[in-house]
């Protein structure tokens, strides 16, 4: 039976011998242990006095002790590396770079570099070819790269062409989807003025005559579906004759409408001379049947859809605002007729006399059309013959250029438009003193608020073509018609006299 009291017996054969080193997994170091004391008296420290240890327990604990103390020694003292041979440490270090490397290729893709080493001990020649073989590499991944950015250029540009095909589509559709609808309310004259228009289409006259006559009176805006439309009704015969129509009527009620024989609406010519006035026009046009005097007032006063309209500008202080742009001229009107038909029919005979170039010579003066026609006017009724026009219009614009020294025209036949027209037109008192002050030349500066009758295309040339004269005063006689013409006063006095204006 062992002795509970001894300690159990501990192998420390492994801390000794070459591989000490590998099983010390924490080793302590310079750590001064406190050496045991020396046995005395053959007795071992720690075995109690009073327990008897033989000889071989006794033995055996020394055995023991010393090798405790061998071990704790060496643990105390620095480790010694081994030595090893020079091909012992070339092979180990060849297994270290291995593994090295090993771990190295496990981690992370390795770049390989084919291109050729250059030795100290290669020669030129050699050196020569690993440069033209390591440009040749070069070249080659460089044009790898080009033709990837390449790839992808291909790619933004197939983008870009499939965007642009989208929209080129959809706008096509978008276009062709309003060109349906406007040609479906060309169609059903959806949009379109009430207003009738009456107008004749003459014997003999084609299909092809009618949609231009319907074009020329506004009533259609396309010829070639007025043609279809014809087909879609089996081609239907159209009569000639006088016939009323409205732009909001549909191409169908059109067809219908000149299918059916109608009779001739009765006409009548009238005609009216150059300087003649809106107020003796509507009373004329009234007492001959074709239109009511007020209607014709309000109607030809309104802005019409014509390219002249947009040309004049108005003076707010002006009487009528188209006063001036009635052309004296031979007109053939229906009798009965409507005071809209009635202005058309004025204003497009009125918008074909005005050229372009007539414009451009406006411009040239630095007058717009209401100033042209307003002197135009005045030269009208002053001036006793055609002849007589361009001198009479170049007295006129001479003052006009001269305001300081003759501020007015002094034109007495603006004082003739206040007592023939404007008086009898105007009730108010008020009104009347109102465009007293803005049309008489003698009190009003420069020109008049608007023309003062409508003059024939002879006055408009006249001031548009004036003669060059130094001429500020003229007279005429009134039972020859002669004109004097003077540059000062005192010569006009004289002219008055000669002209039996004056004694």
């Amino acid at each position: 039976m062992e002795n509970k009291n001894t300690k159990p017996e501990i192998s420390f054969g492994a801390a000794g011998g070459n591989n000490a080193g590998q099983h010390a997994k924490r080793p302590v170091r310079n750590v001064k242990r406190p050496a045991p004391p020396p046995h005395q008296g053959g007795t071992v420290k720690n075995v109690r006095p009073d327990v008897k240890v033989s000889p071989e327990a006794r033995a055996r604990i020394s055995e023991h002790q010393a090798m405790l103390d061998k071990a704790l020694d060496e643990m105390d003292a620095p480790a010694a590396a081994p030595v090893h041979s020079r091909e012992e440490v070339s092979a180990g270090a060849a297994r270290a770079a291995r593994q090295a490397a090993a771990k190295q290729s496990q981690s992370a893709p390795v770049a390989v570099d084919d291109r050729p080493v250059i030795t100290p001990r290669s020669t030129s020649a050699e050196r020569e070819e690993a440069r033209r073989q390591r440009n040749s590499s070069d070249g080659r991944k460089k044009q790898g790269k080009g033709k990837k950015k390449k790839k992808k250029l291909r790619f933004n540009v197939s983008i870009v062409t499939g965007l642009s095909i989208a929209i080129v589509i959809i706008c096509t559709s978008i276009v062709l989807s309003t060109g349906a609808i406007t040609v479906g309310m060309e169609y059903l004259g959806i949009n379109k003025s009430e207003q009738e228009i009456t107008f004749n289409i003459p014997e003999g006259s084609s299909n092809d005559d009618i949609a231009e006559i319907l074009v020329k009176n506004n009533i259609i805006k396309n010829k070639k579906l007025f043609k279809v439309a014809l087909k879609f009704n089996n081609d239907p015969v159209l009569y000639p004759g006088d016939i009323s129509l409205a732009p909001n009527n549909s191409y169908a009620d059109i067809i219908e409408k000149l299918s059916v024989m109608r009779e001739s609406r009765q006409t009548i010519t009238l005609t009216f001379k150059e300087g003649t006035n809106l107020y003796a026009v509507a009373n004329k046009l009234e007492k001959k049947g074709v239109c009511s005097a007020e209607d014709f007032l309000f109607q030809f006063n309104t802005k019409q859809d014509y390219d002249i309209d947009s040309r004049i500008v108005h003076n707010e202080d002006a009487y009528y605002d188209m006063e001036g742009y009635f052309f004296p001229d031979t007109y053939e009107f229906y009798l009965d007729d409507s005071a809209f038909n009635v202005t058309k029919k004025l204003r497009e005979n009125m918008q074909s006399k005005i050229t372009d170039e007539m414009y451009d010579k406006m411009d040239k003066m630095g007058m717009d059309l209401n100033e042209v026609m307003t002197l135009a006017s005045i030269v009208q009724a002053e001036a006793g013959t055609a002849e007589d026009m361009p001198i009479v219009a170049s007295v006129f614009i001479n003052r006009l250029n001269n305001p300081d020294e003759f501020p007015n025209l002094q034109s007495d036949a603006t004082k003739n438009y206040i007592k023939k027209v404007i008086r009898k037109a105007e009730t108010s008192t008020a009104m009347v003193e109102h465009y007293t002050n803005v049309y008489d030349t003698y009190i009003c500066f420069g020109l008049p608020a608007g023309p003062i009758g409508n003059p024939g295309m002879d006055a408009i040339n006249a001031v548009l073509n004036h003669a060059d004269t130094k001429y500020y005063y003229f007279c005429n006689n009134l039972d020859t018609g002669e004109a004097f013409y003077a540059e000062t006063y005192e010569e006009h006095k004289d002219n008055l006299k000669l002209a039996g204006l004056s004694e």
